[in-house]
């Protein structure tokens, strides 16, 4: 793995402004590589070539390498969870309704249990009701994604495990990254606002700052606790029921963690979505008592790379170099 150029350095280096550590990995392995660096200032895009001419898109974890056809179905989570049940690869029950159309949804998602309710076009966590067992809970939560998604709500049946991101270049995996919910460690000394306080003194290139808001406040309520509650050493407390790391979530590395048999989940989807070659799946797997079996919840044709980079803890996976290796083949090294 190559030291990272400082993002004002790459920036004077092309004369362009290099935003957001996923852009910068995947430039700056490319710059290593001899590639050249353009950028489209009115679009955002930023595009690399060879020296044989061949040239590719990429902005933010998006990229032309990917087909269109693999993003569109990426767009549609019921659309790819029906694709991977085709192709036996273990997928979410779930279904997409309009703004109004939440008495139709629950009497079709009643019967399979806790539910959750998110939009189906949704983006870094928002708007993401998780584990609903009552009407009013249903309709509350349906509401609230209804009036902040374009009315597209998705329905889908909650499934226990613990989500990893997954990140797959040309059908191989390539890194893990298991996200925790936005929380602090207790050490028996300290007050949930002065751990807080001493996490975000340092949060690292990619982590962002944790919130003692509202949505804490009620979390801790609910689990008889204030910012003023000193937890025992070792006791983890969560601020947010999310794992998303714009929420405050922490990203650990667990790439060495899967088996076999779920590696082989994580690369059956690749080859079950036509021209998705370098992309995120967000695969629910059995760490607990209790938990349901694997089950892929979606995928993410735009995923964020530096996760896997600058991991909270654990070793950092360079994922960047694996997108070079598959989009300029005859740049690798090995």
């Amino acid at each position: 793995m190559t030291l990272l150029l400082p993002p004002k350095e790459l920036a004077a280096k092309y004369g362009i402004t290099v935003k957001g550590w996923t852009n910068i990995v995947l430039l700056q392995e490319a710059d290593r590589r001899g590639l050249g660096i353009t950028k489209n200032e009115e679009k955002g895009f930023y595009y690399l070539t060879s020296a044989k001419g061949t040239k590719f898109a990429w902005r933010n974890g998006y990229t032309n390498w990917n087909t269109i056809l693999s993003q569109r179905v990426a767009q549609h989570k019921d659309v790819s969870s029906r694709i991977l049940a085709a192709y036996g690869v273990p997928s979410t029950e779930n279904q997409v309704f309009g703004e109004r159309e939440a008495g139709r949804a629950w009497l079709w998602a009643e019967p399979l249990g806790p539910l959750v309710v998110k939009p189906a076009n949704g983006i870094m966590g928002k708007n993401v009701h998780v584990g609903i067992n009552t009407r009013e809970q249903f309709l509350q939560a349906y509401d609230d994604v209804a009036k902040a998604r374009n009315g597209r709500v998705l329905v889908e049946k909650y499934y226990s495990g613990v989500e990893h991101r997954c990140f797959v270049v040309n059908g191989k995996l390539v890194g893990v990254t298991r996200r925790r919910p936005a929380s602090v460690l207790g050490d028996g000394v300290s007050t949930v606002a002065e751990l807080v306080s001493e996490k975000n003194r340092d949060r690292g290139r990619i982590h962002i700052q944790l919130q003692l808001d509202d949505v804490a406040h009620d979390l801790l309520a609910e689990n008889d606790l204030s910012r003023g509650s000193i937890p025992a050493a070792g006791e983890r407390i969560y601020l947010r029921r999310a794992s998303n790391l714009h929420q405050g979530g922490d990203a650990i590395d667990a790439t060495d963690d899967l088996s076999p048999d779920e590696v082989a989940i994580a690369e059956a989807t690749a080859r079950a979505i036509p021209g998705a070659r370098s992309f995120g799946i967000d695969l629910l797997l059995p760490r607990n008592p209790g938990d349901d079996p694997p089950r892929v919840l979606e995928i993410n044709t735009d995923p964020m790379v530096s996760m896997h980079h600058f991991p909270w803890e654990g070793e950092p996976r360079d994922v960047a170099s694996a997108i070079i290796d598959g989009m300029f083949p005859s740049t690798r090294s090995d």
